[in-house]
């Protein structure tokens, strides 16, 4: 299937291909395009992990967030392993 590298990105890919960083257009663009499939894999993963606390919150399943228990938990954690302060 043929194609054209845009005419602003060409210099890229002419770069990478004779520095070595890539051993034709073909795999500059196969590079690129591996790159978007990853990208968009983890913006559904993403979502995905979004929507389980969406339907958590809409469920009732979840609890307010007490930053004061947290810090406190916390400094005796580490008082207990002797890092504390």
């Amino acid at each position: 299937m043929p194609s054209s590298i845009p005419h602003d990105l060409q210099p890229f890919v002419d770069r990478g291909v004779a520095s070595g960083r890539f051993r034709s257009e073909e795999d500059a663009v196969r590079e690129g395009l591996d790159l978007l499939r990853t990208r968009e894999q983890r913006l559904e993963l993403l979502r995905a992990d979004i929507q389980v606390g969406v339907d958590q919150l809409d469920s009732g399943a979840v609890k307010t967030l007490d930053i004061d228990d947290i810090k406190r938990r916390g400094r005796e954690r580490m008082a207990s392993t002797g890092n504390g302060a």
